[in-house]
């Protein structure tokens, strides 16, 4: 099941010169490491709490909707049907439920005298944990640097949209964790050469693609590397598989595996035999009335039905008094207005090129700030400081790249990361803006989060190797501390209005 492993010396010959890839004497030492990890750990839960517990539901992106779903699920021994209860929160068949299952069987043990909500708010808090453990863990398999490892902490725990949003019921969180843990074990496997680290990572993929559809990109690059990294030793690669599945672990995980694979085929393949889709919409499996209580759907419908010319501008605007959520009636107004003036040549598209300055601008407002259904956007100044970090690592990979960094593992981790943003960036939220006019319509920085490990991972190997000497590392790790710990929860706290801190409740 194992093959030699590569020489664990390699990522200390390939280091940049003057700066080591093994910890260096001074600070920190590990007892400093772990006291200080300790410090930011507690820090980060003791935010989760307060935000789980004093936020109103009605500013997280979706969590009404989430929350309803899954307390349908929780009343359903299996998996529940389409229903007029259901209707307002869009399919509850048909798409990836893995979150909403799990969530929902958990409500079965609050008996703890809070309210449902609440109690699924905390337990969304230590999928951002495992979050923080598997990106920490990302970057071991590259240096042992304890100020990279440290930053890599401070900056995981300290990003405004990925804290706000762990504390609340989203299906992002698990998925955020799933793809850690599908990167993770990948690349260790590529390391250490175990076919069960292989497997484990093939069952995290096929458990992120059950809890969202957007994982498919992400299990699409990662099965692309894999095959190019293997494809000399698949002969080997199949007898491992095998030898590994005789074994009590390795069986349960080729068990996971093969029922993981089976509930993808049920749901994608099933999906595509019958309505030729991989998440069709909701148009098309519930009647129209019944699909249109749900608010993006009705948002979407009113909008095709002007664009394919069925109704006239004004048919369209007086449609959208239909739509019972303001901030979606106002959507729709705006992608009505906006696309007809398009279509009226008032208006031109904007080429790949120019839209992706304002893409980038959109993504890093909603990730260094906040986007729900109330925003705090990190525009102007606020995301100035998260611009310089960006640019001297950008520099400091420019500067000290070798091929065969970290054993080619921050290669691949490059790889991953920049399919992934370019992916979204084009097939999904470019083609969005192609179809609507709406130029940032789904444009939000925490779907940029299933790849937030690798390119944190990446940001703290290089940036910490931008200089040599130990009083320049220490110079430029205090800047980024600095700039993540002042730019989180003390910006957040200045900047949020009275309605944001309320009691939830059922």
């Amino acid at each position: 099941m194992y093959c030699t492993s590569p020489d664990n010396g390699t990522a200390s010959r390939l280091s940049a010169p003057g700066v080591a890839s093994e910890p260096a004497p001074g600070f920190p030492t590990s007892s400093q490491f772990t006291r200080i990890a300790v410090v930011l750990l507690c820090y980060f839960g003791l935010r989760l709490l307060f935000l789980a517990t004093r936020i109103s539901p009605f500013i997280p992106p979706d969590e009404t909707t989430h929350f309803g779903i899954s307390r349908l699920f929780s009343r359903a021994l299996l998996l529940p049907v389409n229903s007029p209860e259901s209707f307002q929160y869009g399919l509850v068949t048909n798409i990836p439920w893995l979150y909403y299952w799990v969530t929902g069987k958990l409500l079965w043990l609050n008996f703890l005298g809070i309210s449902d909500l609440v109690f699924l708010r905390l337990l969304n808090i230590p999928l951002a944990f495992g979050l923080v453990y598997y990106a920490w863990r990302t970057l071991r398999l590259l240096t042992e640097d304890r100020l990279s490892q440290l930053l890599l902490l401070v900056a995981m725990t300290n990003t405004m949209m990925l804290t706000f949003l762990s504390s609340f019921v989203s299906y992002d969180n698990l998925a955020n964790l799933l793809a850690a843990m599908s990167v993770y074990y990948l690349l260790a496997f590529f390391k250490e050469r175990s076919a069960t680290l292989l497997t484990a990572s093939l069952v995290c993929q096929l458990a992120g693609c059950l809890t969202k559809i957007t994982f498919l990109p992400l299990v699409l690059v990662l099965t692309v590397l894999a095959v190019v990294h293997e494809l000399k030793n698949l002969p080997w690669l199949f007898a491992a598989l095998a030898a590994g599945a005789r074994r009590p672990g390795g069986a349960l995980l080729t068990l996971a595996l093969l029922l993981g694979l089976t509930l993808n085929l049920q749901l994608y393949a099933g999906n595509y035999a019958k309505y030729r889709a991989l998440a069709p919409e909701a148009t098309d499996v519930l009647p129209l009335e019944s699909a249109l209580q749900n608010r993006i759907v009705a948002r979407n419908y009113v909008l095709d039905q002007f664009k394919k010319g069925r109704v006239t501008k004004a048919q369209a605007l007086e449609m959208t008094a239909q739509i019972k959520h303001e901030g979606d009636r106002g959507d729709a107004v705006f992608m009505i207005e906006k696309y007809a003036k398009f279509k009226n040549h008032e208006l031109l598209f904007m080429g790949p090129g120019s839209y992706a300055p304002q893409w980038v601008a959109r993504m890093a407002a909603g990730i260094f700030g906040i986007f729900g259904h109330q925003a705090l956007p990190a525009e102007g100044l606020l995301v100035a400081p998260f611009a310089l970090l960006a640019a001297l690592s950008l520099a400091g990979m420019l500067l000290r790249w070798r091929p065969g960094d970290a054993e080619g593992l921050a290669g691949y981790l490059l790889v991953i990361a920049l399919f992934y943003t370019l992916f979204l960036m084009y097939e999904v939220n470019y083609r969005e803006y192609l179809d609507t006019g709406a130029r940032y319509l789904a444009v939000q920085g925490r779907y940029l989060f299933p790849i937030i490990a690798p390119v944190y991972v990446l940001f703290s190997f290089y940036w910490m190797r931008l200089f040599a000497g130990r009083t320049p590392r220490l110079a430029v790790w205090g800047l980024a501390v600095a700039i993540f710990l002042l730019c989180d929860f003390p910006l957040f706290l200045a900047r949020i209005t009275p309605d944001w801190v309320t009691w939830p409740t059922n």
